[in-house]
């Protein structure tokens, strides 16, 4: 009930979920816009993505290290200068041993990125139909060696940084449409860190309504698995207290359609229209007919 309420208001950026991430304190913030972007025919955001990614790595015993796919992005495509200040200085990857991650391509297409210890691969893998794999995954896999030896260079980070790397290409789906591409990286991701140490043949059905199915399984888990506390953070900065120096004071007001809390400060609304909301029934963005 709660994700069709959801799904059936436009767009908002109230807070619906918070999922633990792998790194303490860097817990992943879900919009309701975020949300929106799993209903079918929408093209996934990276928030979505990731933070699915990091579930399905906790599930798994964390032998998968979740890597940014800003990050990805930068090992991948992004020039030296830049990459040199994402080297990941306080993450060791000898306590992993796969790295799962996705990149973006042109703004409007997800790929896959698979790096396994074990046999020392890396699959850069598209959920659409490409010939070019095996050869996108040689050129991903001198480009993660590059990547370790700047490591090593800019902070003395040895982990990885001798194994012998080459490219591989997964055996997977392909997508049937434009826009599941961000659900069957999700799938991937997910046989690969269950498979593991093993490399599976991937297959499962990438039709319309399948993918429709998946969304929706998808957009349930996030939900269910929120550690979002309503009770006692504001739904729109998700946080106990405003963000910056407000305040010793802070004043929330609660909405009387959906209950959630919210900071009055967080609303930007302006002092009259405060007023009226503190002395009336109020509904929030979310609950807004």
């Amino acid at each position: 009930m709660q994700l069709i309420f959801l799904w059936k208001k436009k767009e908002t950026e109230v807070v619906v979920s918070v999922i633990q991430s792998q790194i303490k304190g860097n817990n992943f913030i879900i919009h309701h816009s975020e949300l929106l972007s799993l209903q079918p025919h929408q093209w996934i955001t990276g928030e979505i993505i990731e933070s699915l990614l990091h579930l399905y790595a906790s599930e798994t015993g964390n032998t998968a290290y979740v890597m940014n796919h800003y990050t990805t992005g930068l090992i991948l495509f992004g020039e030296r200068t830049r990459l040199a200040r994402h080297t990941l200085p306080k993450v060791n990857f000898d306590n992993y041993q796969t790295i799962v991650s996705f990149v973006n391509i042109e703004n409007s297409h997800w790929r896959f990125l698979y790096i396994n210890t074990v046999n020392q691969t890396v699959y850069l893998v598209d959920p659409a139909k490409s010939f070019t794999e095996q050869v996108d995954s040689n050129k991903a896999a001198k480009k993660f060696s590059e990547y370790l030896k700047i490591r090593r260079t800019c902070y003395g980070k040895t982990e990885w940084v001798d194994m012998k790397w080459k490219g591989g290409v997964l055996t997977h789906p392909v997508q049937q449409d434009g826009s599941s591409c961000g659900v069957i990286v999700i799938k991937m991701a997910r046989a690969v860190m269950e498979a593991f140490p093993a490399v599976p043949e991937i297959y499962f059905d990438t039709s319309k309504t399948e993918m429709a199915k998946e969304r929706k399984t998808m957009a349930l888990q996030i939900l269910q698995e929120s550690g979002f506390d309503s009770e006692n953070n504001c739904s729109m900065c998700s946080m106990a207290k405003p963000p910056g120096s407000g305040p010793p004071m802070t004043n929330w007001i609660q909405c009387d359609t959906c209950f959630r809390w919210f900071h009055e400060l967080c609303l930007n609304m302006d002092t009259e229209k405060l007023i009226q909301a503190r002395a009336s029934i109020w509904n929030c963005c979310l609950c807004v007919v």
